[in-house]
């Protein structure tokens, strides 16, 4: 499981490339994530050891490649799994049907 700033950044540099279409500098980081430029290249590193990212120390942080977009051994919806929300069949959808 990855610490707060890791994880934060990972998720911020897949959602940017999915956008924008390529890796945000260090400053759009710092001013997404509220991290400084330290936190980031350290963030960086543990994102690169941990194969999450392709990305050598010492090159620009535009120069990395997006391995895995996903934190590993997460759960990813811990919502209720019979489709029922709030103790009802269809949730959202009796609203538009029945009212």
């Amino acid at each position: 499981m990855l610490d707060d700033t890791p994880r934060k950044l990972l998720r911020i540099i897949v959602q940017f490339k999915y956008h924008f279409k390529r890796m945000p500098t260090i400053r759009e980081l710092g001013r997404l994530s509220g991290r400084r430029p330290a936190e980031i290249i350290k963030g960086f590193k543990i994102l690169a050891s941990e194969r999450y990212i392709e990305w050598e120390t010492g090159k620009p942080i535009e120069t990395a490649i997006v391995i895995e977009m996903w934190e590993r051994n997460v759960q990813l919806d811990s919502g209720p799994q019979d489709g029922t929300q709030g103790g009802r069949r269809g949730g959202n959808a009796d609203y538009w049907l029945y009212h």
